[in-house]
This record gives structure tokens, C-alpha cells and sequence, in this order.
């Protein structure tokens, strides 16, 4: 109940997900981590460690002179399984992959360009603390949240803000990157790239004839990685059963169908995703104010998501923190130490990196289904709050999305 204090929440989050109520980030099933170094690996990456499944994957792909890497930001497996008429997709569907935890875009993005599980790479949600400003920066664009002054103004370095380098400067290909024109330049966009040009679209017309050009005029194997945020935009906004969202996939499945139609069988099309969505009623919005006794025991603004969120407590203050809590949102989250989010992997299967470990700070609140939580002080907590879907956290739908192999 609301005004229960237990002393911890580990025990029920662990039998929800051994349930299946929630779903564990698990590197013995097929996930985000495994499609990033089965890709690196076929792209001529070496010295990854592989799974089974990773290894297999990345002999299939190693044979085509073209590899072609979408990922579809938002696209939840569920929410390809309620679109029938999306063909191309449904057709070449390779199977379930489980997202990286929190699964959240800034998370799932740097999985990817660096073949690690969260616990390594330190990049722990949307808002991630940032030690040199002592307080939560929106990651990917390189702002602190308060007032969104670029980190470089800091004098952050990319290298100290994504601590683990990306694996593209390692591919054996030559490679494109294509990205929607306002993100293309960015320094997270450079970040994931490895210091290479990105080139920017306007439309998904504009990137399947940019693609076309790049494979058709190679004179070698070539690695191509899309970046497509309409999904997700769309699903954020209006939800992801909105038609607005219905529509952002079939975009995406008459895009891979012309790729198909337009490469020839010397190229493979891979699509996979960051995350699922999972809608939100206007019951399940939260919000810290400062009657609830929070924000005085903080030590920053809390970082991570809307789902997951993650605090750092002045000291002295962690055991009147967690009963505050406790009391306010223990219906609707589950409070964990950043010792029991370890203990129970759920940032992946190796322990935590001492960057990880600082960011995430003393506390951390997993959503217990679909609530949110937002932080009153912070206007762009509380703008966020009010989005129609979510993600970052633990349910099937957001952390199952789909391999798509055409």
C-alpha cells in the first residue's frame, strides 16, 4: 500500500520478472547487445565476444557485400505484431530480441555502438547524470536538463560524457551513416559514428534514394546505419496504437520493401529497434513535489526517464529518502539500491563500471507497469510527463522489439 515503508523491493521485482509479469534483461536469450556485435562482427569487427546466437547471426550476415543496419526507434515488437498490413516486416521477422534495461533511447543507442550492456558503457537513461556538472544532462543532446546549456560550455569532453569509444572506427566496410537533417551533426551523432560524416535526411524518400546511391555505386562492401525517430515521435505523441504511429510503420515497411526491390540480393536489411511503448491513463501520472519531503533530501535533480528513475541523496538522508518514498509511490514503483539493481543484472551481465555506478547514485525506481514519475522543479520532467506513451521501463512491451532480417 501507499504508506507501506519495506525495507526493500528487490525480492518482488525479482518474482515479478521470474513471472514473466516483467521482462529480465537476459544475455542467454537474443538481445540488443548480441544484433550490435553479430552486425560489428559481419562488418569486420573482431575480438567480440559472441553468444551462440550472436555468432550465428553474424555468419549470416557475413557473406553479403552490402549491410544495411535500421534502427527504428520505438518500434516494440507488440506493436508490429498488431500491424498486419506491414508485410515486408512481418514477412522477413527473424524472431524477439530483448532491448537493453533502462530501455530507453539514449541507453539502447550507445549499446549499440559499442557492442557493451549498459553496466559497462555508464550511459543510464534519457537524463543521465553528469559528474563535472553535478547534476542530470539530456545526454543525446549534450545539455545540461535545468537549463540546457551545451556540457561543452562545461568543459565536458565526449570522451568523459560516453566513456566506452563506439566500434565503428573499427568496421572493415565503408561506411555511411544517414540520420534525420536535425541530429546529423550533433556530437552524440559524431559520438556514435566515430568522428565520421553523417549525412542528414528530410524525408525517408530522400534516405531509400541515398541508400540506393551508396550501395549501387560501391566498389566494395559497404555498412550502412539508419537512424529513424517517427515511430517513436509519433507514439510519444498520440500513443502506439495511434494512426499516426500505424502510419510511421508502414512507412518504415514500404521503405525496407524498396530496399529489397532496389539492392538486389547482394545486400541484407537488418531492422531492429531500442525499445517498445506501453501507453499511460492519466491515473498513472506521478509527480515529486516538494510536499512530498523529496526533493530537499536531494543531493541533484533526479536523472534516468519517466519510468525509471534515478536518485542520488544527500547524506545522511538515504533511510528518511526511502521511507518518504515509500510512502508517496511504493504502490506504483519499486525502490531499489543501486547494490540490488546490480545484484540483480539488470543493466546487464557484468558488474557495474565505476562510471555506471556513480551516475546511477544511491536509488533507483522502476515502474511497476505503466505508472510514470515526474519531478516538479524540473519543467522538462514535468513537460515529459505528459507524453501519451512511454518507455525505459521493465514490461513486454517495451523491452521486446524485433530482428527483422530481409
Amino acid at each position: 500500500m501507499a504508506g507501506d515503508v519495506r525495507g526493500s523491493d528487490a525480492a518482488d521485482l525479482a518474482a515479478a520478472l521470474d513471472a514473466g509479469a516483467l521482462v529480465r534483461p537476459d544475455p542467454a536469450v537474443p538481445n540488443l547487445v548480441d544484433v550490435a556485435r553479430a552486425v560489428a562482427t559481419a562488418s569486420g569487427v573482431g575480438g567480440l565476444g559472441l553468444s551462440p546466437y550472436a555468432d550465428e547471426l553474424a555468419a549470416s550476415l557475413a557473406d553479403r557485400e552490402h549491410l544495411v543496419l535500421i534502427l527504428a526507434d520505438g518500434l516494440g515488437l507488440e506493436m508490429l505484431e498488431r500491424e498486419p498490413a506491414a508485410g515486408t516486416l512481418r514477412e522477413h521477422l527473424r524472431g524477439e530480441i530483448r532491448a537493453v534495461f533502462p530501455s530507453s533511447t539514449a541507453v539502447a543507442l550507445t549499446s549499440l555502438a559499442t557492442g557493451e550492456w549498459p553496466a559497462g558503457h555508464a550511459v543510464t537513461g534519457w537524463w543521465t547524470y553528469v559528474e563535472q556538472i553535478g547534476g542530470p544532462a539530456t545526454i543525446l543532446q549534450y545539455r545540461r536538463l535545468d537549463d540546457e546549456c551545451s556540457l561543452a560550455d562545461f568543459g565536458v569532453a565526449p570522451e568523459e560524457a560516453f566513456p566506452v569509444p563506439s566500434l565503428v572506427p573499427q568496421v572493415g566496410r565503408r561506411c555511411h551513416f544517414l540520420m534525420p537533417r536535425e541530429i546529423a551533426g550533433s556530437v552524440y551523432s559524431r559520438y556514435w559514428t566515430g568522428g565520421a560524416t553523417t549525412a542528414g535526411y528530410q524525408s525517408l524518400t530522400g534516405a531509400l534514394n541515398s541508400i540506393v546511391e551508396v550501395v549501387t555505386g560501391a566498389d566494395g562492401p559497404t555498412f550502412t546505419y539508419v537512424y529513424i525517430p517517427y515511430v517513436d515521435k509519433e507514439a510519444h505523441q498520440a500513443g502506439p496504437e495511434s494512426v499516426g504511429a500505424r502510419d510511421a510503420i508502414m512507412a518504415i515497411d514500404r521503405l525496407v520493401a524498396d530496399l529489397k526491390a532496389r539492392l538486389g540480393d547482394s545486400s541484407t536489411v537488418v531492422i531492429t529497434a531500442d525499445h517498445g511503448h506501453l501507453a499511460v491513463a492519466d491515473s498513472g501520472r506521478f509527480l515529486i513535489e516538494e510536499a512530498d519531503g523529496i526533493p530537499g533530501l536531494l543531493a541533484s535533480p533526479p536523472a534516468g526517464d519517466t519510468r525509471v528513475v534515478e536518485f542520488h541523496v544527500r547524506p545522511g538522508e538515504h533511510e528518511r529518502f526511502e521511507g518518504r518514498f515509500r510512502a508517496n509511490f511504493g504502490e506504483h514503483f519499486f525502490l531499489l539500491t543501486t547494490d540490488e539493481v546490480e545484484d540483480l543484472a539488470l543493466l546487464g551481465p557484468e558488474p557495474l563500471a565505476p562510471a555506471t555506478r556513480q551516475r546511477l547514485g544511491d536509488f533507483t525506481a522502476i515502474s511497476r507497469g505503466a505508472s510514470v514519475l515526474g519531478f516538479h522543479p524540473s519543467l522538462a520532467s514535468q513537460e515529459a510527463l505528459q507524453q501519451r506513451s512511454h518507455h525505459a521501463g521493465l514490461t513486454p512491451a517495451e523491452m521486446l522489439v524485433p530482428l527483422v532480417v530481409a
